[in-house]
Formats: structure tokens, sequence, C-alpha cells
């Protein structure tokens, strides 16, 4: 976000607008999915507490690679949008190294959060323990899990959110 501010042009700002949107609704599902995790003697903030989570609960494990996916900025998800706007608007203020550190930044990122998922989806069930779950849960961690592929694929109505923003 940062990154828009240097910038200053009104990409830029549109970019903060859009991340901070984005950035919501992918952190607080992610959260969410540890929070599910957090059970007597687990607290969940382990790497290997994720271990094997597509065998033990796989609605769970598919919600996180969706927040993973958009952390990284992978198309189609909202991370995507967030991260083209910063970069776009780093591009067009002819930032370029600015925009070549941010894009190897994404690549390190990618790195660990794809760690995340190859553990939920290839490491063996350390703990069998059912997750927390309530309505209340579940309705957060879907609301979360939609607006972070609804932003990804149909960005528009979110863009317009943000574009009164900019313009005062």
């Amino acid at each position: 976000m940062l990154l828009g501010l240097i910038a200053g042009n009104d990409t830029g700002i549109n970019g903060i607008m859009v991340y901070v949107m984005v950035y919501t609704f992918m952190n607080l599902g992610a959260f969410l999915v540890i929070v599910a995790m957090r059970r007597q003697g687990i607290i969940g903030e382990d790497l290997e507490d994720l271990s094997g989570l597509m065998r033990k609960s796989p609605g769970y494990a598919v919600l996180m690679l969706i927040f993973m996916l958009s952390l990284a900025g992978i198309p189609p998800t909202a991370g995507f949008l967030g991260k083209y706007y910063i970069f776009l608007a780093l591009i067009q203020t002819h930032h370029y190294t600015l925009a070549v550190i941010a894009t190897l930044y994404v690549a390190v990122a990618i790195y660990y959060y794809f760690k995340i998922v190859r553990t939920m989806f290839v490491g063996e069930v350390t703990e069998k323990a059912p997750l927390a779950t309530s309505f209340g849960m579940r309705v957060a961690l879907g609301v979360t899990g939609l607006m972070t592929l609804a932003i990804g694929i149909y960005p528009q109505p979110f863009l317009q959110l943000a574009l009164p923003m900019v313009s005062r």
C-alpha cells in the first residue's frame, strides 16, 4: 500500500483503496481458518498444525487456498486486483525499480504462501480432533471466501466504491 502512496497518482490512491478493501476480506478469512483450528492443546499458530487439513476438513483447506492465492496476488482473486493497481501506478509514475523490487517480493511471498498450501494438501494429519465449527464461523468464512473471489472475478462494482475516494 505504501508503494501506491509513493506513486502518488490517482491510480496509486485507487490501488490503496482497493487493496484495503480486498486485504480485509482475504486476511480476515485466513485468520478465521486459523481460529477454527484453535482447540484444547492446539493453538493453530504452527505450520504443522495445518498439516493434512485437506483430508480433515476439505472446506477449510479450499478456503485457505483461496485466501493464500489472493494474498499472493494470483488471478482471479481479489489480491491480484489490488497488486495490479499498485504496480500500474508505479509504472505510470516511472518508478520502475520499485515495481521490479515489488515483483520480486511477490515471488518470495508466493514461496511462503505455497509452503502453507503444500502442508495443508500434502502433509499427514497430525491431529484427529475436529475443527471448531459454528453457524457464525461458516457464514463469516463463506462471505470472506465469496468476496475474495467475487472481487477478483467481477471487480467493477468494487472499483466504483473506491473511485469516489480518489476524486476528493
